[in-house]
């Protein structure tokens, strides 16, 4: 885009980071700044001993980075397109670096938190990373009750996500690739793979955006 161009589309239609909320050039990777998308990861990481029963389980960055900026600014900022960029570069870095998989299944949220913001974190960040591995997105999962997680403690956690989630519709089979926004102490996860597998998953890996461990 020529230099005039680009100052008058900023001029007229501001943009922001998705991360630090400081300007972002139109030409730069949306919706990143060049110095925070710079700090982006290029591929996974591996959890090690993640919570039974994953199969396996993986990171794209770290809650306090631009990435847990992103999340935040798209969750309680209800700024979809922070998490639809966030989708797209967690989706990239995926590509090649997961095992042979059959579904991806998003982590559901609570009904109030959706209505309220008008998507759901997890069914963005799952639908990028499904197109991008060529796997069908299934939402298997739904949300019985249950308290928002934040703030709680590992056993507050696990009592809060007693019989939280239910599987519905056919069974799951085959390899399921679970994905949450934030995994922190991993009961959340551990809780959705429990009834993925009751419901016929042969077994369940988790890719989280971001890991506050």
């Amino acid at each position: 885009m020529l230099p005039i161009l680009s100052a008058l589309v900023d001029l007229v239609l501001p943009t922001r980071c998705a991360a630090c909320e400081g300007p972002r050039r139109v030409e730069e990777p949306a919706p990143w700044c060049a110095a925070c998308a710079a700090g982006l990861p290029k591929g996974l990481f591996p959890l090690t001993n993640p919570p039974d029963p994953l199969r396996g389980a993986w990171v794209y960055a770290s809650y306090g980075g631009p990435v847990g900026a992103a999340i935040r600014r798209g969750k309680y900022g209800q700024d979809e397109a922070a998490l639809q960029g966030l989708a797209l570069v967690m989706a990239e870095a995926s590509r090649g670096r997961l095992p042979r998989l059959d579904v991806v299944v998003p982590v559901p949220q609570r009904l109030s938190a959706s209505l309220k913001r008008g998507f759901m974190p997890t069914a963005i960040l799952a639908a990028a990373v499904a197109k991008a591995l060529n796997v069908p997105l299934r939402h298997a999962l739904r949300r019985q009750g249950g308290q928002a997680q934040a703030g709680l403690n590992a056993e507050a956690r696990r009592e809060n996500l007693a019989a939280a989630f239910d599987a519905r519709g056919p069974l799951v089979e085959g390899r399921v690739l679970l994905i949450d926004d934030v995994i922190t102490t991993g009961s959340t996860a551990a809780s959705c793979a429990r009834e993925l597998l009751c419901a016929g998953a042969k077994e369940v890996h988790l890719l989280a955006a971001a890991s506050a461990r």
